[in-house]
């Protein structure tokens, strides 16, 4: 028998009909994960919850497992469920756009850019030495490495981007959250 999903209604289940839901030491596999999805491991990078990220979540834990949970849905958007503290404050992913007016473009980089390489650190230091306001760039710009939207160009690792004068540039995702700040959506 086959039912119709309500317009607005989205259901997540377990497991299939015809399957086992798992548990271990009296505990649902399903239920853990979905617990430790809503508590932020679900959450998109502004802290938004949405059933679509639950069901990605869940379904990346469990792998190949046995037990495959359903995800069914009649929705026109994504309405988040819940919102959590973003890993990074919102105000470092719009300044996106400022560091880089276009996607395309990439931000250049030198050694003032770097807050070690001050005369008041013993090691080389080399000119241009730290810049408050670029070592304050530099801080927003490692975190948005940490979250996956920018990366050093030409090096591994962005403080030797920085030591040795290169630049960053924006990932696919972070085009994506560039758009999202250009549109005014964030």
């Amino acid at each position: 028998m086959t039912a119709q999903i309500g317009e607005g209604v989205s259901i997540l289940t377990a497991s299939r009909d015809f399957q086992v839901s798992l548990e271990i030491e009296g505990q649902g596999v399903f239920t853990n994960l979905l617990l430790d999805a809503l508590r932020g491991g679900a959450s998109d990078l502004r802290g938004y919850i949405t059933p679509g990220s639950v069901y990605a979540y869940i379904d990346q834990a469990l792998g190949s497992w046995d037990q495959r949970p359903v995800f069914k849905t009649n929705i026109s958007k994504f309405t988040s469920l819940k919102t959590v503290q973003p890993q990074i404050p919102i105000t470092t992913i719009r300044n996106l756009v400022n560091y880089f007016p276009s996607p395309e473009e990439e931000f250049q980089l030198n050694p003032s850019f770097e807050d070690t390489n001050s005369p008041n650190i013993e090691h080389k230091v080399v000119e241009p030495y730290a810049s408050e306001d670029n070592v304050a760039t530099f801080k927003e710009l490692q975190k948005l490495e940490s979250i996956g939207l920018v990366v050093p160009t030409d090096e591994d690792h962005m403080y030797f981007a920085a030591m040795n004068s290169k630049s960053c540039k924006l990932t696919a995702l972070g085009y994506h959250y560039w758009r999202l700040v250009k549109d005014r959506r964030i």
